[in-house]
């Protein structure tokens, strides 16, 4: 089957959306291989390892950018419910053909628009790999997790994976990459911390929001999420704890962070 990834015009766009965005999520190619391409990534068992531990009683869990399903496949099966969302219909398509036992649902919707849910409904919810980071813009980001914090019950829990803004200190580019972001901030440009990726599988343009421990930890807090576990990545050895050490927000190349709504 074949998927028209024509964008379309910006005002039909939608919100939080790039037109390079737009054309990686339409994309079929990427989404056949989406699983095979990164079935090698320790981040793909790590996050899943660390959903477990807070996942812990059966619930409804919310994935948010639920890609192909990964969330469902392997927390259905073990009396979850889980509701997958997301914007692409390629991804979403190698979900429903994907053998999962237990309750689930995929939906194609908006991360950022989840008023087709009722307040204080979710158990869980999850946003992983890097979907947090697509959105480019501080506003979109404050509007999702106000509408995740929104249909969470109270007590309920949400994870998230972000991209740590030291892990670009990596050579000269990465280096000179970081020199230009600060006076970014320093002028207090809308993009800062908004980085362009090399091309991938063919797609140029496409660019991942950075964050560092400072930025990531205010917008749960403004949120009203207390934070309750995270996860530096980078080195198997880490573990867990309630705050990263110093030298965790320099040198790991993300977090998982667990969250409560209190």
């Amino acid at each position: 089957m074949s998927f028209n990834s024509s964008s379309p015009p910006d005002w039909l766009m939608p919100e939080g959306v790039s037109k390079t965005q737009w054309e990686y999520i339409s994309n079929q190619y990427i989404a056949s291989n989406y699983d095979s391409s990164l079935k090698d990534n320790p981040v793909f068992h790590q996050d899943l390892i660390f959903l477990e531990k807070h996942f812990d009683k059966a619930g409804i869990i919310l994935d948010l950018g639920c890609g192909t399903g990964r969330v469902a496949e392997h927390f259905a099966p073990k009396k979850h419910k889980v509701l997958g969302i997301d914007l692409s219909t390629p991804m979403l398509f190698e979900a429903c053909n994907k053998n999962i036992h237990g309750p689930h649902l995929f939906l194609r919707a908006n991360m950022l628009d989840l008023s087709f849910l009722c307040s204080n409904s979710i158990d869980y919810s999850s946003c992983l790999f890097s979907s947090f980071g697509m959105l480019l813009k501080e506003k979109h980001r404050t509007a999702m997790l106000e509408e995740i914090f929104r249909v969470l019950k109270p007590g309920g829990k949400f994870i998230l994976h972000v991209h740590n803004l030291w892990s670009a200190s990596q050579g000269i580019q990465g280096y000179q990459w970081l020199a230009l972001d600060f006076c970014r901030r320093i002028g207090r440009a809308y993009d800062f911390g908004n980085r362009l990726l090399p091309a991938h599988q063919g797609i140029c343009g496409l660019t991942l929001h950075l964050f560092t421990w400072k930025e990531i930890s205010i917008l749960l807090k403004t949120a009203n999420f207390e934070m309750i576990e995270i996860l530096p990545l980078g080195n198997p050895s880490w573990k867990a704890s309630n705050s990263p050490r110093l030298d965790k927000k320099l040198f790991a190349h993300g977090y998982l962070i667990a969250c409560s709504k209190t």
